[in-house]
């Protein structure tokens, strides 16, 4: 089974988003973007807008 951090950064790559224009979208420096990706750090807004921007839905995407 894929690394739920692999394929967030896969369906970033795919719908060309980075996670400097979400954190520019967040209000937060772009490491705190990566850190919520890597699961390193936990953040439900920050998740919720990586979700949203993916088109994918924040259960969807984070309980796996």
């Amino acid at each position: 089974m894929m690394k739920n951090s692999l394929k967030i950064k896969i369906l970033m790559m795919q719908k060309g988003i980075s996670g400097s224009h979400i954190a520019e979208k967040a209000g937060v420096h772009r490491t705190a973007v990566y850190h919520v990706i890597s699961g390193r750090a936990k953040s439900q807004r920050l998740q919720r807008l990586i979700a949203q921007e993916l088109g994918w839905s924040f259960e969807a995407l984070w309980s796996g």
